[in-house]
């Protein structure tokens, strides 16, 4: 078992390293490419979203672990939510400016609602996943509508300049960060797989609070940043997008590889968990435009909740 969390921590920590350095040598392309700043950023907080979540996805294909993707996916959307935002909020208070994120935070909502109806089945079928990607890609295009209107503000948001590297540097990045993402999602799903088995646990439970927790932290260095530097949107965005991407873009895009099972504990437990810390963030966000360290408290304290309940009810 000492092993099994070996592998664990082991493809953590370089899962966080390989997203780290495929999202910056992403934003350096970008950077190349356009002179406004805040396109700059936004292209590494969707990859530093998106990223560690696609990379865990398909090792756990590769190596048929259907239910360890699942749980890996609804756990990085909780994580998203209750240990990054909380985080980057108990850094310092993050202040969301832009109308675009408001919406993107009901559509998180509007997400889960979603996907919880279609598990009712109770299997994610090609249709289902075909719902889930044409979602995905409506709540894309109102963002980004919204987000042109707005683009005036973001850039006076966003005015430093950008850190530019040479070509040569930014494809090392890419290729190290493709390549410690491999190895890092195929350590973690190795190690959440045996260290499931050897405790007898559904391998849904340790997606749920083992991979997915290690999905969100391997984003957590930008948003952290973020808050620091008083970029609250970014951090915002990050968390917002990286829990529609696991819901609808990834896990979408799993049941039209292969239709899957939707657990009777996603509809008792996961998804009423993750919808209620959904609803608890509206308002917060709604009141001032801001998450508050006492409000990122909370958010970090029922996520933590979430996991003590996980592992009583699996104990049990």
């Amino acid at each position: 078992m000492w092993a099994d969390i070996g592998n664990i921590l082991l493809g953590a920590v370089l899962l966080l390293f390989g997203t780290d350095s495929l999202g910056n040598g992403i934003a350096g392309l970008w950077a190349r490419r356009t002179a406004e700043s805040h396109a700059v950023a936004w292209a590494g907080v969707i990859a530093a979203a998106v990223v560690p979540a696609l990379a865990v996805v398909i090792a756990t294909s590769v190596l048929d672990r259907p239910e360890l993707a699942v749980g890996s996916l609804f756990g990085a959307a909780i994580a998203q939510l209750g240990l990054m935002l909380g985080l980057a909020a108990l850094i310092a208070p993050l202040l969301s400016r832009l109308r675009a994120l408001a919406w993107l935070n009901a559509a998180v909502l509007v997400a889960i609602v979603l996907v919880g109806a279609l598990s009712i089945d109770p299997v994610y079928s090609r249709l289902d996943g075909s719902i889930l990607i044409v979602a995905f890609a409506v709540a894309a295009v109102f963002f980004l509508r919204i987000g042109g209107s707005e683009r005036v503000a973001a850039r006076a948001l966003f005015a430093h300049a950008p850190r530019r590297f040479g070509v040569p540097m930014l494809l090392l990045r890419l290729v190290l960060g493709l390549a410690l993402l491999g190895l890092g999602s195929w350590r973690l799903v190795v190690g959440g797989s045996a260290f499931a088995t050897d405790l007898n646990w559904n391998p849904l439970i340790a997606g749920l609070i083992l991979l997915g927790p290690a999905i969100a932290l391997a984003g957590a260095p930008s948003a952290l940043l973020a808050a620091r530097r008083g970029h609250g949107d970014l951090a915002v965005g990050q968390a917002f997008s990286g829990t529609l991407a696991a819901l609808l873009l990834l896990l979408g895009g799993l049941a039209i590889w292969q239709p899957l099972a939707a657990s009777p504990s996603l509809i008792r437990v996961e998804i009423p968990g993750l919808l209620a810390l959904a609803a608890a963030v509206y308002p917060m966000m709604r009141s001032d435009g801001a998450l508050s360290r006492r409000e990122g408290g909370v958010l970090l304290a029922a996520y933590l909740l979430f996991v003590v309940v996980e592992i009583w009810l699996t104990s049990a």
